[in-house]
């Protein structure tokens, strides 16, 4: 049941594959990308999800629940993102899922926080987030690059102003690689609320 070299991938094929995998499957849910190079048989199917803006993203336009490992995937990721920012001096909040970020850092700094798996792409080990939104709803996105055992790889913080795309696609040597461990940018935005709240005399 693999895929023909070549194939004209589209919207369309994307969604009918994802519907053919949970006929097969017998699931009402969003399969997961394991689940859909198990039964295809190749990662074309997966890959194509990861490059259009994940899974989470078909799920929602699909309205599709999706399998519960990958919500706690998420979470876990939140949790350890509030960790590290809390161990550099910094208190956070959890917000809860009607905002549109994940993480409120000393009642001031919008974080979202992305996780990335990798996949392989023309033989290169690639990750792709899905930003979803062409401009930001946050001040910073923190992005955690996971391996093949879903630890974390390499860790980006980068102001939600210098992305422009509904999706991030990024190998080894990237341009994203100048917001490698940017934790100084959390002084600076919170070092900018403050300017702002003296100015206002708050």
């Amino acid at each position: 049941m693999g895929y023909v070299k070549g194939i004209k991938w589209d919207e369309d094929l994307i969604e009918n594959k994802i519907h053919e995998v949970m006929r097969i499957l017998g699931i009402d849910r969003m399969p997961s990308a394991s689940e859909t190079e198990l039964i295809l048989r190749d990662s074309s199917l997966s890959n194509k999800i990861a490059k259009t803006g994940g899974f989470n993203t078909w799920a929602k336009r699909l309205m599709l629940e999706i399998k519960s490992s990958e919500t706690q995937l998420g979470q876990e990721f939140e949790v350890k993102a509030r960790k590290m920012i809390e161990d550099r001096g910094y208190s956070t909040k959890q917000m809860s899922c009607k905002y549109p970020f994940d993480i409120l850092v000393n009642d001031k700094i919008s974080i979202d926080v992305k996780s990335a798996k990798v996949y392989l792409s023309h033989g290169s080990r690639v990750h792709t987030v899905g930003i979803n939104k062409k401009y930001a709803t946050c001040d910073l996105y923190l992005i955690f690059a996971l391996d093949e055992s879903e630890n974390i790889e390499r860790t980006f913080i980068v102001p939600g102003c210098d992305i422009r795309v509904t999706s991030m696609n990024f190998g080894e040597n990237s341009k994203y690689n100048m917001y490698l461990n940017k934790w100084d940018l959390l002084k600076k935005y919170d070092d900018f609320y403050n300017n702002l709240d003296s100015i206002g005399g708050v």
